[in-house]
């Protein structure tokens, strides 16, 4: 933004601060002068309805005197002659609805009233009645009997024949509206505490207007109706006899005709001083454009300097003026003569670090010899990307500089380099060694662990045992065992521990090793699973478990008893290709409480009948797809295999495992037992010296 523009906005925005005064100040009158005409306005306003009033209260008393003086009164009251008693009322004051004569007896209660309504709310209350008992002098309020009529009421007590009694005469305010309107000039209404307007002089003007601000208090103030003109409403609250408001007087004065006009002066007003301030800018604008043109020539002058264009000069004429415009077009002329011996010096200094940077060049080029391939091209490019043209770049010197250090960096770290590779040779060579060593120890570990597990079948020819051992790692967690208890009995026992590696392959060994060594002093699966599952919890500070299944075979009955402690639940391959599952297991896994008891099965597994146990391994394998094998696919396999014996069992199962897995990766143990009850009954070696 130009200086001038500038300057033309600084006076505008004065104008307007200074017009924004004065509006200030018009509108601080204005709104005292509104203020006090609305003072004025409520205190006529209750001037008037107070006039009213006692003009309606004195008509009131002259009627009240009137009839309380009428001879015939006593007699009529006496008799309880109620029709005698409305001819004593003033038949003019009887017969006019907007009047209402109410007669009450010492108990308060009403005798005779004028009002020609069903239902009667006295026209006086409780209180009002009370306090005209106690004095003989006239009260005068404003009562509210029902819903929409306010009355100016006047009572007097009376005394006949010693019984006192109260005679309240009353007139509907509703009258003393049109007096009113007549007086001020204005619509007059009565308003209930809801602000709803119940009578006025126009009924219609202020239906569905909200009006309750007007209840409470006297106020003055303007708003619009439905029609969108502009009325002044007075409100002048009604209060009953307690001094509470009971209702509102309002005056509304239709005030659009002048409101538009104001407006429209207002328009005016305002319109005539934006003109005024915009005048005023343009004229500052016009003056600071032809007051500020050596100024602007002066600047063209510096900026084309400051571009390197030495050729543009400031004009002689404006060097000539004796203002401050001249001081400045001489000080350019100046400051370009400074310049143009600046650039003479320049291009000597250019010639010479042209020099300068050819040696250099030459001698950086000859260094990067010196450096493997990678770095050698990385300064060729370095030292290739400049101009040759040294002129339009000062800077030249300063890349080959950073070049020269890039070069130092590059020799230093393809040094750092050949050191931190010998180093990571020697540490590789040291793991290498270390990687050898520890899995020379996991084979000794994983030749132990299979050399623990029986490699033999069992000695007699009552079943065919076949069995399977893949660990997923060099160790593994998952084991079985079969032995015979006695020439009878023959235990069998599949089990997986949490985990894999060394500490479940210890764990396995352990658990083995107790259950064998149980199993040689209790021949109930149930006890020997309780005592092994006591012992396995008592030194457990790793918080490992197992699940295992484990069973006892009788080889003359084929009655089997077993164990199921949170195991697969095993498949009985019956003849004719029928599968059983076993019962899932209801007894916890091992070694995660002590004293627990565990629930023993029975299973009667008949000639040519086929038992396989398995771990997790098998239904847990996973396809490259991420899909379980699954019991589901198990049973399928069962049912759809054609096994003719133990081993064929085992090995069809690892073929369709190994078929669904393809070529994925083995993602746990895979174990599993093929026990086939065969015809015969005849151990091959009698154990521990019997004789069978």
């Amino acid at each position: 933004m130009s200086l001038k523009t500038r300057i033309a906005l600084l006076v505008v925005v004065m104008a307007l601060g200074i017009g924004s005064m004065a509006a200030y100040v018009f509108w601080s009158r204005d709104r005292e002068h509104e203020r006090n005409y609305r003072e004025l306005v409520s205190a006529s306003q209750a001037i008037a309805w107070n006039k009213l009033q006692q003009e309606t209260a004195a008509d009131l008393q002259d009627h009240l005197k009137q009839m309380l003086a009428n001879p015939a009164l006593p007699e009529a009251l006496a008799h309880a002659d109620m029709e005698r008693l409305d001819t004593l009322v003033a038949p003019s004051l009887f017969a006019d609805e907007n009047f209402r004569v109410d007669w009450f007896d010492q108990r308060r209660a009403l005798l005779r009233s004028s009002s020609r309504l069903l239902q009667q709310d006295p026209l006086v209350d409780f209180n009002w009645l009370s306090a005209s008992l106690a004095t003989a002098d006239v009260r005068i309020g404003i009562s509210h009997p029902s819903r929409d009529n306010y009355y100016l009421v006047v009572t007097q007590r009376f005394e006949i024949n010693g019984q006192f009694g109260v005679l309240a005469l009353g007139r509907n305010l509703k009258q003393l509206l049109h007096d009113m309107s007549y007086i001020s000039g204005a619509k007059s209404f009565l308003v209930n505490l809801r602000g709803r307007a119940v009578a006025g002089t126009q009924a219609a003007l202020l239906d569905g207007e909200q009006l309750s601000f007007t209840a409470r208090m006297p106020r003055v103030q303007e708003i619009f109706d439905r029609q969108q003109r502009r009325w002044r409403l007075a409100s002048l609250p009604l209060l009953g006899p307690d001094n509470r408001p009971i209702g509102t007087l309002l005056s509304a004065w239709d005030i659009s005709e002048i409101y538009r006009e104001e407006r429209r002066e207002q328009l005016f007003l305002l319109t005539g001083l934006a003109l005024v301030i915009a005048a005023m800018g343009l004229l500052v604008f016009v003056y600071l454009g032809r007051a500020m043109q050596p100024l602007n020539r002066s600047v063209d002058v510096l900026q084309a300097l400051a571009h390197g264009d030495l050729r543009a000069a400031p004009d002689e004429d404006d060097q000539r003026l004796p203002a401050e415009a001249g001081a400045i077009a001489r000080g350019v002329a100046a400051l370009r003569g400074e310049l143009l011996n600046l650039q003479v010096l320049r291009d000597e200094r250019i010639r010479v670090r042209q020099q300068q940077e050819r040696l250099i060049r030459r001698e950086l080029r000859t260094l990067a010899d010196g450096l493997d391939k990678d770095a050698r091209q990385e300064i060729l490019t370095a030292l290739d990307s400049p101009s040759e043209d040294s002129a339009a770049n000062d800077n030249t010197l300063a890349r080959l500089a950073a070049t020269l250090a890039r070069m130092s960096g590059l020799v230093l770290a393809q040094q750092d380099k050949l050191v931190v590779l010998l180093n990571q040779l020697r540490e590789a060579m040291q793991q290498q060694a270390a990687l050898l060593s520890l899995r020379q120890e996991l084979e000794i570990a994983r030749t132990m662990q299979l050399s623990i597990l029986p490699r033999q079948a069992p000695e007699t020819e009552a079943v065919d045992v076949s069995t399977l051992m893949i660990p997923a790692k060099e160790v593994g967690g998952d084991f079985y065992d079969y032995f015979l208890v006695d020439h009878n009995r023959l235990a069998v026992v599949i089990a997986d521990v949490s985990g894999k590696g060394i500490p479940a392959a210890f764990f396995m060994a352990i658990s083995r090793t107790l259950l064998k060594s149980i199993a040689q002093f209790l021949f109930n699966p149930a006890e020997i699973v309780k005592q092994l599952n006591d012992q396995l919890c008592a030194d457990n500070e790793q918080m490992m478990f197992v699940t295992l299944f484990f069973g006892i075979f009788d080889l003359d009955s084929g009655d089997f008893e077993f164990v199921n402690a949170g195991h697969n639940p095993p498949l009985l391959l019956r003849t004719g290709g029928e599968v059983e599952v076993l019962p899932h297991s209801q007894n916890p896994a091992l070694a995660v409480m002590d004293g627990l008891s565990f629930r023993q099965g029975n299973l009667q597994i008949q000639h040519g009948e086929t038992l396989l146990l398995y771990t997790d391994g098998i239904t847990e394998a996973q396809n490259p797809a991420g899909e379980l094998f699954g019991d589901e696919r198990l049973l399928a396999w069962a049912r759809q295999a054609n096994l003719d014996g133990s081993n064929n069992v085992t090995n069809s199962l690892l073929s369709a495992v190994r078929a669904f897995e393809s070529s994925a990766a083995q993602a746990d143990d895979i174990t599993c037992i093929a026990l086939r009850r065969l015809a015969s009954h005849r151990l091959a070696k009698p154990p521990c010296g019997e004789t069978v």
